[in-house]
């Protein structure tokens, strides 16, 4: 098992996985109304997809979507995430401004968690974790590839290195072109469960092929699993509340 974490009231780590829902609208209307609707949602954290929002380049925008969504979800987690276009996400910016919008969030202190891509490099992750920790914010170190599923030792090599970083959380996400890739990628998140336990870890295998890995995360080891409470932000995603019905029926 691995070490818990707590956001909020919130225990990230522990039991069955928890959801993230995550908001993909492209106005401050739209980001207001989705909020709103997730009342009806089960929902344990929600991420922002600010790499979806019209004016993401802009930080007196992203300031005043996160003011809002601190004002309608006030106990609940919220993780800031503005995913590049080289792992799989909207921004087209370069490596200096993603660096730069994320720290921007952090001085905010609206988030309570921020993603930070690996691709981005060491000394920026560095430099991203030690601003985040200052303010007392969580970093979920990430790792995307929409292409195919690397070995398991790169995997678990991967997740590794996120947690030497200093990453409070580590994800990693991979696109199956078989069904072996899908057991490449369980097999390697039950060896972080099993072995390196020093930060929860969040995997999934995208799309169809892979949605078996959303729903096993107490058995394999992943923390947190993504459900959409309306449109998705990464290949299958499952519904909110029918991730919640099959978490239920699968707990350990």
């Amino acid at each position: 098992m691995s070490n818990p974490i707590q956001i909020r009231n919130t225990i990230i780590g522990t039991g069955r996985p928890k959801i993230c829902i995550p908001l993909v609208d492209k106005t401050l209307e739209g980001l207001e109304r989705s909020a709103a609707a997730l009342r009806a949602f089960p929902c344990d954290l929600v991420e922002w997809r600010a790499d979806f929002f019209k004016k993401e380049a802009d930080p007196v925008c992203r300031k005043e979507a996160l003011s809002l969504l601190r004002e309608l979800l006030p106990g609940t987690p919220l993780l800031f995430t503005i995913r590049t276009k080289e792992e799989g996400g909207m921004y087209q910016k370069d490596r200096a401004e993603y660096v730069r919008a994320i720290l921007d969030v952090i001085q905010t202190g609206l988030a309570d968690l921020v993603d930070a891509e690996l691709s981005c490099g060491e000394d920026r992750m560095k430099e991203i974790l030690q601003a985040a920790h200052e303010k007392k914010l969580f970093v979920v170190g990430s790792r995307h590839n929409f292409v195919s599923t690397p070995p398991k030792e790169e995997l678990v090599g991967t997740m590794r290195r996120m947690q030497t970083l200093g990453c409070d959380l580590v994800k990693y996400a991979v696109m199956p072109r078989c069904e072996r890739d899908v057991l490449t990628l369980l097999d390697a998140s039950l060896t972080m469960k099993e072995q390196y336990p020093d930060t929860p870890v969040i995997t999934m295998s995208m799309g169809r092929l892979g949605a078996v890995s959303r729903i096993c995360g107490e058995l394999s080891g992943s923390a947190v699993t993504f459900g959409s409470a309306g449109a998705s932000s990464a290949p299958g995603q499952l519904p909110a509340d029918r991730l919640a019905e099959i978490l239920n029926c699968l707990s350990l």
